[in-house]
């Protein structure tokens, strides 16, 4: 593979890596971020790989995943100044402001099956977990969206 085929590869993947990453992470600009880093990921291993796609799809969920254990860390080790009410004045906002309060894996869970369209299996290939999390993870996150929105 060129680097041409790079540039096709990176220019079909980009947006809906993007605004997946953005589903995951709450942030447009964290979703920059992180679909930068995967594709960089990629490159360096370009000549390498037998599936990209599949590198990179694995990859940025992955990512997502990093960003909110340091989240976590930081939230441990830093005391919290005070915390500003956020009042959701559409229903996007009212959306992100559901599936941020959501834990990771049931997240990612559920945008990675009703946003993204995988199954199970795919998204227990891309999330590193046995298939039978998933179910679960998209039914307690679910219940939690529902109770949130009620």
């Amino acid at each position: 593979m060129v680097e041409s085929d790079f540039d096709t590869f990176f220019r079909v993947e980009a947006l809906s890596q993007v605004r997946r990453a953005t589903l995951l992470l709450g942030s447009v600009e964290l979703a920059h971020d992180v679909v930068q880093e995967a594709f960089v990921r990629v490159y360096r291993r370009w000549v390498t790989l037998d599936d990209p796609g599949s590198y990179l799809n694995r990859t940025v969920p992955n990512l997502c995943r990093d960003h909110f254990r340091r989240q976590a860390t930081a939230r441990r080790l830093l005391p919290r100044i005070s915390a500003q009410a956020f009042e959701a004045t559409d229903e996007v906002d009212l959306l992100d402001d559901v599936l941020d309060r959501l834990p990771y894996n049931h997240r990612a869970a559920i945008v990675l099956h009703f946003w993204v369209g995988l199954s199970h299996r795919e998204i227990a290939d891309q999330l590193d977990c046995s298939p039978g999390s998933v179910g679960p993870w998209i039914h307690r996150g679910h219940r939690k969206m529902r109770k949130a929105l009620a």
